[in-house]
């Protein structure tokens, strides 16, 4: 639980009151942008946010950052994936102004994705010759895709 002690106002800077002012504007934001994955992540998101706090000169903490964990791990079958990797996409670019990691993990769930694709491609044309574009594309992308499936691990968002 957040602690609240409110010292009297008459006896705070003009200073200290700017920076008061400005860390309940950060809180603000963190917590919406953190709501916001949580909102969107129904499914992938794994537990609540968790937030790293500043006191302020009144004494009140504040949220300054914070982070939600999103299950980037793949499923049983090429559908299933593409489905997860959805809400995953979904919920990492919730945000009104994502950040650099919320991009990052957008971007893994994408590769994910593109590798449950391929996977499902090749489930499907089983017994065919596969399409020799899609050859290439697994001969020449096979570090990248398997390292960007990171199979059972979840990631961190951070605002």
């Amino acid at each position: 639980s957040v602690t609240t002690i409110t010292l009297n106002e008459d006896e705070l800077t003009e200073e200290e009151l700017q920076l008061i002012a400005q860390l309940k504007q950060c809180d603000a934001k963190v917590r919406a942008h953190e709501q916001a994955h949580m909102a969107s992540g129904m499914g992938v998101v794994i537990g609540g946010p968790n937030y790293n706090y500043e006191r302020g000169p009144n004494g009140n903490l504040y949220a300054v950052s914070g982070e939600v964990h999103i299950d980037t791990s793949t499923c049983g079958s090429p559908q299933e994936t593409i489905n997860k990797m959805e809400r995953v996409i979904a919920a990492a670019l919730a945000p009104a102004e994502p950040s650099a990691q919320d991009r990052a993990v957008a971007a893994q769930a994408m590769a994910t994705q593109t590798q449950a694709r391929i996977e499902q491609t090749l489930e499907n044309t089983e017994g065919e010759q596969a399409p020799s574009a899609l050859a290439a594309y697994l001969v020449s992308n096979d570090a990248t895709t398997s390292e960007a499936s990171d199979s059972g691990k979840g990631l961190n968002v951070t605002a």
